[in-house]
Order: structure tokens, then sequence, then C-alpha cells
């Protein structure tokens, strides 16, 4: 390809990662096993490990793409647009609806938690009117930055790539030839630098920290992604070659998690940092999902390399759902314990899984459709749009859609 002729599929792909956060939060209440470090407010164990397995296997790869895909267009930006405007779009992207969310959202979300932790006899009223917690690591599990946390380090990836292709560009000059997709194996020796990193800090896979500051780990892991993204657009000609091993990629990523979960076993809910094993845990989960990262992108340049109005229409909508979702599921998730805690019957984890995250996308589909797509805060989400015809008369949602080309 001598052009971006697939923005198309990365719309989809983007509403796929934020979509599917839906499907994750609706899926912990119901794990076997807790997720470490991730306080949920509703515990309703499912008596399998279906929940576990999936919520496992998407938690590798999914962020990771994300990023990936930010640093893919925020290359494609600021050859467009320049540096200063880059920044400026970005700014207004998420910076904005970042604040704003952390002064509407997130209130009511600690409530709610505080709601559900009541009723586990955790905490009592008065620590939550007060949303002080005597217990310091209840503290730290509860009030920090919750889902928004991606979008945070978002941003500081966003900054610091402007503060370099503006002042220091030389950082980011790659040599003509790049070898990242010429071969199958190329796109998997990015395992060398993931490695070392899940290596020395398991927990950047096998634990949650909601907190308000980030991991200086996890922070530098993620932004390895993100760099690898605005290096692929430098070789978006190559694209192509992903669509012949995405599914390869895919089904490889199944059995070397197989392994993962085989070495992570023993301690799904502990530290492996002492562990014999942690190395070779540290080795299959970057293989894992590095394959998974391109097994995935190349399936998705392969399923949606055409227009559709459907995918623009959720690609549209999918800033809006991650923004809104956690309290909607959250309160979906109490309110369905709360039946079976008065009633005298019980609803199995799926059912409950399949009701919460239903009315969570149905809620949160119609609140974009009439309150949001056309009016102010559409506009700031993914630019103003035609309440006529339904299309951008400026395009910028959050990795900037599929009305972003560059020439031939």
């Amino acid at each position: 390809m001598s052009a971006i002729t697939r923005i198309d599929a990365l719309d989809a792909l983007r509403a796929s990662i934020m979509i599917l956060g839906v499907f994750l939060h609706g899926a912990v209440a119901y794990m076997h096993v807790p997720l470490p470090g991730l306080l949920w407010p509703v515990r309703d164990p499912s008596s399998g490990w279906v929940f576990d397995l999936v919520l496992w296997y998407t938690h590798g790869f999914r962020i990771p793409l994300f990023f990936l895909a930010s640093g893919f267009f925020a290359a494609l930006l600021c050859d467009l647009k320049g540096p200063n405007a880059y920044l400026v779009h970005r700014l207004k992207r998420i910076a904005v609806p970042l604040a704003v969310a952390i002064l509407v959202i997130l209130p009511p979300t600690y409530y709610l938690w505080g709601l559900g932790l009541v009723e586990q006899g955790l905490v009592s009223w008065r620590e939550v009117t007060r949303m002080s917690f005597h217990d310091q690591e209840l503290k730290d599990q509860v009030l920090g930055l919750a889902h928004l946390w991606f979008l945070h380090y978002l941003l500081i990836y966003c900054i610091a790539y402007y503060l370099i292709r503006k002042f220091i560009p030389s950082l980011l000059r790659f040599p003509k030839r790049i070898r990242l997709l010429e071969g199958w194996w190329w796109p998997l020796s990015l395992v060398a630098v993931t490695f070392p990193l899940l290596w020395l800090r398991p927990e950047i896979y096998t634990q949650f920290d909601n907190r308000w500051l980030p991991d200086p780990w996890e922070l530098g892991y993620h932004a390895l992604f993100f760099l690898v993204g605005s290096h692929l657009f430098r070789v978006h000609d190559q694209l192509n070659r992903l669509l012949r091993v995405g599914y390869l990629y895919i089904l490889a990523s199944l059995v070397v998690f197989a392994a993962v979960i085989l070495l992570f076993r023993w301690q799904l809910s502990g530290d492996l940092s002492s562990h014999q094993t942690t190395w070779a845990f540290a080795l299959a989960t970057s293989v894992y999902s590095w394959l998974a990262v391109w097994g995935f992108l190349g399936v998705c340049l392969r399923a949606f390399n055409h227009r559709s109005m459907l995918v623009r229409y959720l690609s549209d909508a999918a800033y809006w759902i991650y923004l809104v979702h956690l309290p909607v599921i959250v309160l979906l998730q109490l309110a369905l314990e709360y039946v079976q805690n008065r009633g005298e019957f019980s609803i199995p984890p799926g059912v409950g899984f399949l009701i919460s995250v239903g009315f969570t996308l149905a809620i949160s589909l119609l609140s974009y459709q009439y309150l949001v797509r056309y009016g102010l805060i559409g506009k700031w989400l993914h630019g103003a749009k035609s309440k006529n015809t339904g299309t951008k008369t400026f395009d910028g949602s959050l990795l900037e859609g599929s009305n972003a080309r560059t020439g031939s």
C-alpha cells in the first residue's frame, strides 16, 4: 500500500478495543479468582474459569494494542498538521474530556464503590459519605483514577511525543529500510524489550493498581507500544503483510497463553516476583501479547477493509461509552446483587453478565445518540457533526479516525 487505505479498519479496531472494556468490566464481578489489586464492589464468583481466562487473555493485548494504534495516529497527525496543531488537537480530545470525567464521573463511581463495600461489610456508611477509609490499602484501591488511568497515560505519551517531534526530532529518525514487518518473525523481535520488563516487574501484567500517579514501570512498558505504533506509521505500506498471518498469530497466542496460565496457576492472586519460574512466565507473557497484538491488528485489517456506516457510528460512540460505562455497569451489578439478596432466587453469573453488559451498552448508546452525538460533548469528543447528514465537519476522534488520509 502506497497510502493509508485502511483507516476504516483502524476505526473498527479502535471501537472494538474501547467497547471491549465494557465486557471485561462486566466479567470482573464473576471471576472465579479476583484480579489482584482490583477491589470490585460486587463479588458473585462463577464456579468455572471462563470469565477468568477471557479476562486474562484479553488483558495482555487490549491496552497495548490501543497504545500502538495511538502512536500510529500520533505520527499521522504530526505529519498532517504539524507538532503545534497536533498538541492543540490532543489537548482538546484528551485533556479536556479527562478533566471533565474526573469531576463528573469519578465522584458517583466512588460512591457506588462505597455502596458495594458497605454491602460486603468492609466499610461503614460514615466512611463512604466522608470518602475516608480507615484501611490505607482499601483507600488506595478505591480512590484512584479507575478506568480513566489509560487516558491519563495517553495524555502523557502525546505530550512527550509532541516535545520530541518539536524540539529533538532526530530521536525519531529511523533508517529508510525498517525491518519491522519483513518476515513473519520480525514483529516478534520486540519480545526482547518487553521480556526483561516483565521479568523485573511481572506486576505490570498480574496486578491492577488504582492510583493517581502513574507507575513508572507500567508507564515505560506501554510507552514502548506507543513508540512502536509511531514507528509502524513509517512502514504503513507494509501493513498488508499482516493480512496473511493475522489468524495464525492469534492461534499461536492462544497456545502460548495456555503456558502463561499454567505458570500462573499457583499464584493467580499473588506476586510472582520471588517465584523461580518468573523468567518463563515473563517470556511466555511477552510472546503471547505480541502475537495477539499483531494478530488482531491483521484480522481487523482484513475483516474491516471497507467503509461501514455501523463501524463509523460505533467508532464515534466508543469514546463516550468508555467514559461513562463504569458507573453504569457497577450500578446494574449492584442492582442484580440486591435482587438476589432480597429475593428467593439466584441469577446465574452468565445471565448476570449478559444483563449488566447489555443494559450498559444500551444506556450508553442511547445517551450518546440523543444527548451527546450532535451536541457540545460530541464536538469535544469527536468533532462537530451535522444532524441532517451525520457527517463530521471536523474530524478528531480519540485515535483520529477514518477521515484521515495521506497522499499517494
